[in-house]
């Protein structure tokens, strides 16, 4: 017995955007696909062609600064992520990435507002009150610290200290 192997995910995207290369959708879950596998370049080149087909799509430049942190491109990443979270405002996670990246980068005050607005969106974010924690600590601002510190461990057991 002759047993066919199915084509992966990628392989059957691939496919997909040759038969309608011109549908951003296609591009899109190819990016993110290529994302799963770890292709950081063809993740970047799927999302490129996504953004260029939809400009507004907040998810393909969202996909695109993943792309972008895969391969330590780390300005570009900041600026996929800030396209990301101007055209989806409400989308918290964009902003809780944006600040990451601003944090990863060293741009400690730059990172406070994208996870203010995360926060804002989402109130219950714990990262997002961790993280401003930790960025607050790093700033000197102690009291800040530990206000965000606290709120990330009443919202989620695992930032509680050992024996509180």
């Amino acid at each position: 017995m002759n047993e066919e192997t199915s084509p992966g995910p990628v392989e059957g995207l691939k496919r997909a955007a040759e038969q309608d290369p011109e549908n951003p959708r296609v591009w899109l879950d190819l990016g993110y696909a290529q994302l799963g596998e770890l292709n950081y370049q063809e993740a970047m080149e799927a999302f490129r062609r996504a953004v260029r087909l939809a400009p507004d799509q907040a998810r393909a430049h969202f996909g695109l600064a993943r792309a972008f942190d895969g391969l330590k491109r780390y300005e570009e990443m900041i600026d996929a992520f800030q396209e990301a979270a101007w055209l989806a405002p409400d989308w918290a996670e964009a902003h809780y990435n944006l600040g990451l990246a601003r944090m990863l980068v060293g741009e400690y005050a730059e990172a406070l507002e994208p996870l203010k607005q995360a926060i804002s969106v989402q109130p219950d974010f714990a990262e997002a009150h961790k993280v401003l924690g930790v960025i607050h600590s790093l700033l000197g601002d102690a009291e800040a610290s530990e206000k965000h510190t606290a709120e990330a461990a009443r919202l989620n057991p695992r930032y509680r200290k050992p024996g509180s």
